[in-house]
């Protein structure tokens, strides 16, 4: 088991987002939350971050990089607490070179291979995602919380990037916002509305009414 709520309610800010939530998610799975802004998406998946940090990599909406640091220093601080603050302090200057490889290894799957050591502030809106699904990638945990990592990125690069993550983690829950990429490229949806979940199925057991629910869910 990844996770586990038996009739939680989720609060931020002291407003009750999600209701009575109970939800089990196995590990290997991968998992879509569906749902319009302010539907509960990015509490749920704060409030599982929160309870397995150790194993989690985590991506927010805002994705939390440095602008003025370069790609490759962005998805390197990611492991930080791992290395000496000697080591680290060079790495700014002149990375090293089995950092190096790993991290371009990384950059390049995901066709950024030119913005290496470009300034993430040069970077246009999907190339940033691109870089924060780097930085998760390079933390090589086992679980990845992502909040809309692709919600910027055309439908071929969404679909690899997402082939990318389900290849790079075990356990996958990650909110979006297209129905048709959540159905075809994950195992199970959840639809939230109202601070309920409307729906929870494997996508390969929804019909044509399931269907209609994630779109009324999105709208």
């Amino acid at each position: 088991m990844a996770f586990l709520l038996k009739n939680e309610s989720i609060s931020y800010n002291e407003q009750v987002i999600l209701h009575s939530l109970s939800l089990d998610i196995q590990k290997g799975e991968s998992v879509a939350l569906l749902g319009k802004s302010g539907s509960g998406k990015s509490t749920l998946l704060k409030k599982l971050y929160e309870s397995k940090k150790e194993e989690s990599a985590y991506i927010p909406q805002e994705l939390g990089l440095v602008e003025n640091l370069s790609v490759y220093n962005n998805v390197y601080i990611a492991k930080l607490d791992e290395f000496s603050t000697i080591h680290n302090l060079i790495n700014l200057i002149k990375p090293a070179q089995n950092d190096l490889a790993t991290i371009k290894e990384i950059i390049n799957t995901l066709e950024l291979e030119q913005k290496l050591f470009e300034k993430v502030h040069t970077l246009s809106g999907g190339q940033k995602q691109r870089v924060a699904v780097g930085r998760a990638i390079y933390t090589h945990k086992s679980i990845l919380l992502a909040d809309e990592p692709i919600s910027a990125l055309d439908e071929y690069l969404s679909s690899k990037v997402i082939s990318i993550l389900k290849e790079s983690f075990q356990t996958i829950i990650c909110a979006i916002h297209n129905v048709e990429l959540a159905t075809q490229n994950f195992d199970r949806v959840i639809g939230l509305k109202n601070t309920q979940v409307i729906i929870d199925k494997k996508c390969s057991e929804l019909s044509e009414d399931d269907i209609q629910k994630l779109y009324y869910v999105c709208e």
